[in-house]
């Protein structure tokens, strides 16, 4: 896997992880997860985005996916 793909994963992760639990009212922002997530746009209340999840996802997926292929 190429790190464009790993990172475009990441983000798509780091976006819909934390919509999942409900956003910015939700379990999500109550947890210690709101650690590292931002509000892309200042007025949306319920648009995240999780950076230590888009990080880490890329770097999980990367290396799981260049492991697998040897």
């Amino acid at each position: 896997m190429k790190w464009i793909t790993a990172l475009i994963i990441g983000v798509a992760l780091g976006f819909t992880l934390p919509l999942m639990f409900g956003g910015g009212e939700g379990v999500w922002m109550s947890s210690f997860a709101k650690w590292g997530t931002i509000r892309p746009h200042a007025g949306s209340p319920r648009l995240l985005f999780s950076i230590p999840v888009f990080l880490g996802s890329a770097l999980i997926f990367r290396a799981f996916f260049n492991w697998h292929t040897r």
